[in-house]
């Protein structure tokens, strides 16, 4: 729980919230932990009133499981949660791309700085890091095509969906992997290569149900998942 610790953070509701998911989703706190108010308000420097609230509102997005006769957990992971969450991503981003595409819009320079933190984190192994730039260089996609909006909506149901993909960017090569799918996905972009950027849209937001990894996770960590 590192990254909990107080640093001197303003006081609220969304503050404590947000630190609450954000340690979930990028598994700082990890499936089964048990979370106790009095720690957090410790860790945090925030209030009980935020915390308990910001709890509240996490277990309604099934990130935290509230049992009142023995205590407070964060939830297992879901993987039908998460391919719901991947597969209106998969949608959504299909759509914007391909009409970017079909207009071969250039896009290179507005995300250089995307590319850059992603390969830094990428020399790091800082899979978390990786993930929160993935994350933004697609708001620039969305920002580009219009939809802003839309993609903070996307943004904001992510986090079942990104419990996965810690788990399974930590693989041997998966970073490199999902790095140069990206780089190649912005050139299909600019290029109009509709055929090929469809192709890695197809595959770029894994929502298979008998997807591989999804099983190896399951074997490997499976304290992690429902019984």
């Amino acid at each position: 729980m590192e990254g909990l610790v107080k640093k001197n953070r303003p006081q609220g509701r969304s503050v404590a919230y947000t630190m609450l998911k954000d340690a979930i989703q990028y598994l700082e706190l990890m499936p089964g932990s048990i979370l106790v108010e009095g720690e957090l308000i410790e860790r945090m420097g925030l209030g009980r009133t935020p915390i308990r609230e910001a709890l509240i509102r996490l277990s309604e997005e099934m990130l935290v499981n509230i049992f009142p006769q023995s205590g407070t957990y964060v939830a297992p992971i879901s993987f039908e949660l998460a391919r719901e969450v991947a597969y209106m991503r998969h949608l959504l981003d299909r759509d914007v791309c391909l009409t970017l595409c079909a207009k071969k819009t250039k896009l290179r320079e507005q995300v250089d700085e995307q590319f850059y933190f992603m390969r830094s984190a990428i020399k790091r192994h800082d899979v978390a890091e990786y993930i929160r730039q993935d994350n933004n260089l697609h708001g620039v996609i969305f920002k580009i095509a219009g939809h802003e909006m839309i993609w903070n909506i996307i943004s904001n149901s992510r986090a079942h969906y990104n419990r996965v993909l810690m788990l399974d960017l930590q693989r041997d090569g998966k970073l490199d992997d999902s790095f140069q799918e990206h780089e190649e996905l912005v050139e299909c972009i600019e290029s109009g290569n509709r055929k090929r950027l469809d192709e890695i849209l197809g595959h770029h937001h894994d929502h298979n149900p008998n997807s591989e990894f999804i099983e190896e996770i399951r074997r490997k960590k499976p304290e992690y998942f429902p019984a």
